[in-house]
Parts: C-alpha cells; sequence; structure tokens
C-alpha cells in the first residue's frame, strides 16, 4: 500500500512537471522551427545586402535565435521580384526580407499591386539613411538658398544627380521643388556611386547622397554639404544645417526595416520584435553598422513602424503621380 502511494505520488509530480513545462513554452511563445530564409530584393553587395548579412551574423554570433537567418538575394524588377515572393509566402513565419522607403515606391512607379505594402507584415524599423544636398567643393553655392537663388534665374536649368527615377533622390528633389517653388533638372543613374563621378566631373551641380555615398569624398575635401533632410542637424556633421533651417521644409526618412508576409501568427510578430529590439541595443550593432555606414539608429517598433509606413506610402504615392510616374 506503502509503495503504491509513493508511485501514484511520482506520476502526480511528473504529471504536474510537464504540465509546467508545456505552460512555460507557451508563455515563451512562438520560436522559427527551421531556418529563417531572409530575403534582399537587390544583388549582393548593396546596402540591403550588408544590412541583412550584419542582421544574420549578430543574430548567430550573439544567440539572438534557436535557428540561423540565411540570406537569400532575389534582384529584379527595381526589388518587385523579391518583394512579389515574400507577399506570396501569406503565413509563413519563416520567412523575412529588408525593406526601404525604395522597396515602398517600387510596386507604385511599376503598378504591380501584389509587392505593395499592404501584402506585407512590418515587423520593426532600425535605422534611418540620412539625405543630404551635395556639390563640388569650388562651386559657387554655398547654401540651399543659393540654389534657390539661381534656380530662381534659370528654371529647370540647375542640375541635379540621383540614384533611379522615382526613388528617394527624386522625391527629396520633388519636396526641395515644393517647398522652394523652384523647378531643378533631376538626372537620374544607376547608383550613388555613378552620380558622385557625374558630380565631380561636373557633369551635374549637385546631386542627392547618403552619408557613406560621400564620405571619402569630403574626407578628400573634394565635396561640400549644402544641407541635410531632417528635422535637426546630425550629430557627427553638426556644421550643416537642415533645409529647415534655411526656410524649407524637406524632410525624408529614407527607413531601414524588416518584413515578412502578410498574416503572420501575433506570437511570431512579437518574437521577432523583440529579437529585433534586442539586437538594436547590441554594441555589434551601434559600432559594425550604425556607425560604420553613418547612418541614424531609429527604432520603431510593430504598430508604430506599421502606421509610419503606410503614412510614407501616401506621401510617395501623391508625389509620384505629381512626377508623373504613378500607376
Amino acid at each position: 500500500m506503502k509503495t503504491r502511494s509513493i508511485v501514484l505520488t511520482l506520476i502526480i509530480g511528473l504529471l504536474m512537471l510537464s504540465a509546467s513545462a508545456e505552460s512555460g513554452a507557451a508563455a515563451a511563445g512562438w520560436v522559427p522551427s527551421k531556418p529563417v530564409e531572409f530575403v534582399v530584393q537587390a544583388a549582393p553587395g548593396g546596402g540591403s545586402d550588408i544590412m541583412a548579412r550584419t542582421i544574420a551574423s549578430l543574430v548567430e554570433a550573439e544567440k539572438l535565435s534557436p535557428v540561423p537567418f540565411v540570406v537569400v538575394n532575389k534582384p529584379g524588377g527595381g526589388s518587385v521580384v523579391g518583394t512579389t515572393y515574400v507577399a506570396q509566402q501569406k503565413g509563413n513565419p519563416h520567412v523575412l526580407a529588408t525593406y526601404h522607403s525604395g522597396n515602398l515606391v517600387a510596386p507604385i512607379t511599376a503598378g504591380v499591386e501584389a509587392a505593395t505594402v499592404k501584402n506585407l507584415t512590418v515587423m520593426a524599423a532600425l535605422a534611418i539613411d540620412e539625405q543630404l544636398l551635395v556639390v563640388k567643393a569650388d562651386s559657387p553655392f554655398k547654401s540651399a538658398k543659393d540654389v534657390v537663388a539661381e534656380a530662381k534665374k534659370r528654371p529647370g536649368e540647375i542640375t541635379v544627380g540621383g540614384t533611379a527615377t522615382g526613388q528617394d533622390d527624386q522625391i527629396c528633389n520633388r519636396l526641395f521643388e515644393r517647398s522652394a517653388d523652384i523647378k531643378l533638372r533631376y538626372v537620374p543613374f544607376n547608383s550613388g556611386g555613378e552620380a558622385m563621378t557625374a558630380l565631380l566631373g561636373g557633369h551635374v551641380e549637385s546631386i542627392w547622397a547618403n552619408p557613406s555615398e560621400f564620405a571619402p569624398q569630403l574626407d578628400a575635401k573634394q565635396v561640400r554639404l549644402l544641407a541635410v533632410a531632417k528635422e535637426e542637424r546630425l550629430p557627427y556633421m553638426a556644421s550643416v544645417p537642415t533645409f529647415k533651417e534655411q526656410g524649407y521644409n524637406v524632410i525624408w526618412k529614407m527607413f531601414r526595416s524588416i518584413v515578412g508576409p502578410s498574416g503572420i501568427p501575433p506570437e511570431a510578430v512579437t518574437y521577432y520584435e523583440t529579437t529585433f529590439k534586442k539586437m538594436s541595443t547590441s554594441p555589434r550593432w551601434s559600432e559594425g553598422y550604425i556607425k560604420k555606414y553613418m547612418l541614424t539608429s531609429s527604432w520603431m517598433g510593430h504598430q508604430e513602424v506599421t502606421k509610419f509606413v503606410m503614412e510614407t506610402e501616401k506621401t510617395c504615392t501623391a508625389i509620384l503621380k505629381e512626377l508623373g510616374l504613378g500607376k
């Protein structure tokens, strides 16, 4: 009888431990059960690819996930091919992708409804790639006001280069034109490097560029920075005024974020949001990515960034229609 009682007690104890373990697992929430496919909608070597590979490396090094993030490049269609692929994985929490404002704009200009942000889940925003108006060091333009004054004299003649048609550079340019009531001649190039080469060669009078695109030329004193499209000055470029300081309402946030397909379980969204938040506080992230590539750290969680991206889409759609690029 005593033996039977001991056995019964042990069985009850084991059942309680099992229930406790199951409860703990439930409390912990969803975790990926297989490698996460991390899509980059561009070829290797660009900004999105660098971001994805940095994240994948940190996730592994700091043991932030029980499974690896496997970077897969799916270029094509100005990022539409890769974004469409992710959108087609509806409900699949094991597929993620990098996502920036250019990816947001691409399906609007291409008229590809399947690749629009409404078919995605925006997990988190991690950084802002700042936009600045840049001229050669020997340019007669010393400020954004100088550009405006000359543009009033020569409407549609002042040339300004940028990366691609209908992307962040041209959107910034349109915001500047709107605010200053001027008309510039926008010249698109295939990359920031091409735009810089054209500027230094005297083929355009100014360009829109991110800090990482002009850093070597700035160090060599080959270029001058006229203004930054930001609410306040950059701490590491404190001498460069904002457009707003000079009287022009030009503020643009080229955000860098992470998305997944629509229909992902809320528990998976929470998991990724928590994981990326933890990663964003890592010294390896701040030193090895944010500082190294001259970005502005800008964390936004799922709800905040979703609202921000939707508002940005409305702004982009309106500007692209003004430029005759919306479909």
